[in-house]
């Protein structure tokens, strides 16, 4: 740096308006008020026309930075670009001076006549007054007429754009980032009309209570991509915001599962959301059923190896109970199957069936208790057999019940009695 140019940074000044501090400026990024001021300072000193490559070089920025910057002011109407390629700054004193003078042309509004279309004056004139105590800058206007020319948004949305933002502690007289970037959110998401605004919130709302659900469940702060599940769950898949902790619970409880991440879930709920279920009643009969398909599935094919038979529609009536009313596990059945393969060569499932219930009728649900049952049974009926025969042998004696969990005394009464009225038609005819 020479002499000459030292001595005049040291005697000149460079003049920010006011405007840009109290309208532009807090929109703005760290490197954009550079560049802003850097060619504010460069306008002053007539040091020559201003481009991408000789900002980049003084100060040190990739050009890449450089142009994503410029973009941001120029889109904030504070730069534009000469027909030769050359940037300059947007006068924005004598912008604004043009528009006080244009709005004084009409001294019966409150509010000068910024709006290009005059529907949005009493919306534009009912938000000053609410929002900004009836001072509203002109950059907010053009906010307003932005969301109405170019976005397609209705004066009551428009309205409730601004309330939103003051719900959530965002609305800031000199800051218009956190209103751009929710309107462009609505605006993505389809907003025109009050309708379409309501659905929307309801949506947030829904999103909101599965956030909080979830939260609990997982017993941490969500992050950033947990959120995006959540919301692709709510606004994709249409599910009900109680529809994903249910779903974590069932896996949980029901499936052992001990870790359930939000993919596994993901998964269950794009095959819930293509069958159409979207509440919590839904999912769980359409689980309950699909529980049950699976168990007689493995149940038939099991019996089909077993019984080295093909079924037929009795049999499959069988096995639908045993699988979902009895809730037999397939090692019981074998037993049962065992047991009675030691005193006949063909077996049906009607003959297993009928073990099965003798078993359900003493209490027995497991193979472990099957076998003590079956090894008390034997000994009682061994030790029927011999008092029978001790009976018989001695020709006198109270009757003994033999095999009664074969055949009840009442049975073995009548086969007696038969007998011995089959032995009376005898001796007559003799």
């Amino acid at each position: 740096m020479t002499a000459e140019d030292r001595d005049k940074l040291l005697l000149s000044d460079t003049q920010v308006p006011d405007l840009f501090i109290t309208q532009y400026m807090s929109s703005l990024t760290g490197s954009s008020i550079q560049i802003y001021l850097f060619m504010l300072m460069n306008r002053s000193s007539s040091q020559g026309k201003m481009n991408v490559e000789k900002i980049s070089k003084k100060l040190g920025m990739a050009q890449s930075e450089v142009e994503e910057q410029l973009f941001y002011l120029t889109s904030a109407g504070l730069l534009e670009k000469a027909e030769d390629g050359s940037l300059f700054l947007t006068d924005i004193k004598a912008r604004e001076v043009d528009r006080y003078i244009e709005s004084r042309k009409d001294e019966g509004l409150e509010m000068p006549p910024q709006h290009r279309e005059k529907g949005l004056e009493t919306v534009s004139r009912s938000i000053s007054d609410t929002f900004f105590m009836g001072r509203m800058s002109y950059s907010w206007q053009r906010f307003i007429d932005d969301c109405a020319s170019v976005y397609k948004m209705d004066p009551d949305v428009i309205y409730s754009l601004f309330n939103e933002l003051q719900e959530r502690g965002k609305l800031m007289s000199k800051n218009s980032r956190p209103a751009e970037e929710l309107r462009a959110v609505w605006s993505k998401r389809g907003v025109h009309t009050s309708s379409e605004l309501e659905k929307v919130l309801s949506d947030d709302r829904k999103v909101k209570e599965c956030m909080n659900a979830m939260g609990k469940k997982k017993r941490k702060a969500l992050d950033g991509v947990d959120i995006e599940y959540i919301n692709t769950w709510i606004l994709t898949y249409k599910m009900e915001p109680d529809v994903p902790s249910f779903l974590y619970s069932y896996l949980r409880k029901e499936k052992n599962k001990e870790n359930v991440t939000f993919p596994q879930m993901d998964e269950i709920l794009q095959e819930w959301f293509s069958h159409n279920i979207h509440d919590v009643d839904a999912a769980r009969d359409y689980e309950m059923k699909k529980l049950a398909a699976d168990r007689t599935s493995s149940m038939t094919a099991f019996c089909g190896e077993l019984f080295r038979k093909k079924l037929d529609g009795m049999d499959l009536a069988i096995i639908d109970k045993w699988a979902n009313t009895d809730c037999w596990e397939e090692p019981i059945v074998r037993y049962a199957y065992e047991v009675l393969h030691k005193f006949m060569s063909t077996i049906t499932l009607s003959q297993v069936d009928e073990r099965l219930q003798l078993w359900k009728e003493n209490g027995v649900a497991s193979v472990t208790k099957a076998k003590q049952f079956e090894a008390e049974l034997k000994k009682k009926n061994k030790e029927a057999y011999q008092e029978r025969k001790t009976v018989a042998a001695s020709g006198f004696g109270n009757d003994v019940a033999y095999m009664e969990n074969e055949y009840t005394k009442d049975h073995l009464d009548k086969k007696e009695q038969d007998s011995m009225n089959l032995l009376d038609e005898l001796l007559k005819d003799n």
